[in-house]
């Protein structure tokens, strides 16, 4: 089999599509083999903060981070249109796609669910799922594996997952941009409509994949449903979409938001080697446009590390805007991480945080403090 994946490129169109579809059958056992709820963290972070470690990239090198010279450059976002929350498509060089949703409610609940493609012609899979949440805490959990032919998105601005309407969406009169979301498993199931506050946007990341940020603020109402209750909910949510998505080249990532009562920042950090790194902050306004922050305007800085399942990870993060019209200090402290998917050194960690700080725009300072849900990813 390995013969099979190192001998050069010169092979027909037919065996490089069944290679492909190989692949694609391999991350679905990794998707199905390595997800599932590892553990968790909630107990108040104790561990001595490791010197000299402010990122991922030198906690990925360590030892050899003083002699390794630090390579940054950015991402920047794009205007996006309401086709671009719906299904692309996957193909031979692009077999992923993913709808990805949370929302942190007014009652100290939250919820994060998505649903994840996996696919070429017909091979693969659909991987929905849903987590809710108390006070950062996973109380309830539920996932699948469906067959590529349980979805269905063939109607205009509609999908449709295992014959029921899983996401519908249409823009009002004014413009705003709305989407009802209904996903049902097992013992948890979610009723949401999320109707955007501010204006979308899209970046292309390293060539791997288009990354839409549908609703980088969206108020959040409806119902959530867990252990045979229904609750009522209103909150702050988060919609997003990936699509054009490729095999990753990098290392990881991480991923989160900022969220106040006008002003949302979006950031990521993305690793693509121990001595190379991509970073990207995004600010909204409730009722306006985007603002894409310049590389050398930015901070991100992570510390506090600690372990979990054995890997090293930071859980007190710091973020820094020093621009001409937008300023930000601020600092978001884990109050839980769940270890969400283990499989060999692909993992994936989502984090519960405490943000609190200050944003200023043109002489109008917000002060923010509030929990919002961000991620890790590594692959090696």
């Amino acid at each position: 089999m390995l013969q099979v994946y190192i001998r050069p490129f010169i092979f027909n169109h037919m065996v490089w599509h069944a290679r492909i579809k190989t692949l694609v059958a391999c991350a679905v056992a990794m998707l199905i083999c390595g997800a599932g709820v590892t553990g968790d963290i909630s107990k108040d972070f104790q561990k001595k903060e490791a010197e000299g470690f402010t990122g991922y990239h030198q906690d990925t090198c360590g030892f050899c981070y003083d002699a390794i010279t630090d390579d940054r450059e950015g991402f920047s976002a794009e205007n996006i249109t309401f086709d671009d929350a719906w299904f692309k498509g996957t193909d031979t060089f692009h077999p992923f796609e993913w709808w990805y949703f949370d929302a942190v409610f007014e009652n100290n609940y939250s919820v994060e669910f998505h649903i994840d493609l996996a696919m070429v012609n017909g091979v693969g899979t659909v991987a929905p799922m849903v987590n809710i949440y108390r006070d950062g805490e996973l109380i309830s959990h539920e996932q699948r594996f469906l067959l590529p032919g349980a979805f269905d998105a063939h109607q205009e601005h509609r999908i449709i997952l295992s014959g029921t309407t899983f996401l519908e969406g249409y823009v009002n009169a004014t413009g705003c941009w709305i989407f009802n979301v209904s996903l049902h498993m097992g013992e948890c199931g979610v009723d949401l409509r999320f109707a955007s506050m501010t204006e979308g946007w899209k970046a292309k990341i390293l060539n791997m994949w288009w990354w839409g940020v549908i609703q980088p603020k969206a108020q959040v109402t409806g119902h959530i449903s867990f252990r045979g209750e229904r609750m009522e909910v209103s909150g702050v949510g988060y919609h997003e979409h990936g699509w054009d998505a490729t095999f990753p080249t990098v290392e990881g990532w991480y991923w989160g938001k900022v969220t106040g009562t006008t002003f949302t920042i979006i950031w990521t950090d993305v690793v693509r080697h121990p001595w190379k790194e991509y970073l990207m902050m995004v600010v909204n306004e409730d009722g306006g446009g985007y603002v894409n922050i310049p590389l050398e305007d930015i901070t991100i800085s992570m510390t506090n590390y600690t372990y979990n399942d054995g890997w090293k990870i930071p859980t007190s993060f710091r973020f820094t805007i020093e621009n001409e019209t937008i300023r930000a200090d601020i600092s978001a402290e884990t109050v839980n991480i769940v270890h969400q998917i283990s499989f060999g050194p692909f993992n994936y960690w989502r984090y519960h945080v405490h943000v609190q700080g200050t944003v200023t725009r043109e002489g109008h300072m917000e002060r923010i403090d509030s929990f919002q849900i961000m991620d890790l990813t590594r692959f090696w």
